[in-house]
């Protein structure tokens, strides 16, 4: 029986410092990109995939949030019924399902992601005043 709490206790202590040490390293990579204690908690829901991602800036234009790497968004996006219509480089451009296209507005919003390789999250841009949380 002492064995048993020994070992469970044992694995707490190691999963409560490996806990520690990913919210140091996640912190140390947000204040990087100019954020901080406020972001901490969503971003470590993002790192353990608990969360597809946050908005941290709604400009007039454009969103930034942060969220996993770009592999994920096309699935959460076509659920809501957006399909990537295009990629140049880190862009990616997104449609409406069975909307027709004419003249200069041929997608309805881009994604673009951060130049800077995270472990952790990625930073990215969306030409929309939409939410991710709203995907």
């Amino acid at each position: 029986m002492k064995s048993k709490k020994r070992i469970l206790i044992t694995v707490m202590i190691l999963l409560s410092v490996y806990f520690i040490f990913v919210e140091i390293f996640i912190y140390m990579n947000l204040k990087s990109y100019g954020y901080g204690l406020k972001e901490l908690p969503k971003t470590t829901l993002v790192y353990f995939h608990l969360s597809n991602g946050f908005t941290v800036r709604t400009e007039e234009n454009y969103t930034v949030f942060i969220g996993r790497h770009s592999y994920i968004y096309d699935d959460v996006l076509h659920e809501k019924g957006y399909y990537a219509s295009e990629q140049m480089g880190m862009d990616h451009f997104y449609r409406i399902e069975g909307k027709e296209y004419s003249g200069d507005n041929v997608h309805e919003f881009c994604i673009s992601d951060t130049n800077d390789w995270c472990h952790w999250f990625r930073v990215y841009h969306m030409s929309s005043k939409r939410k991710i949380e709203d995907f």
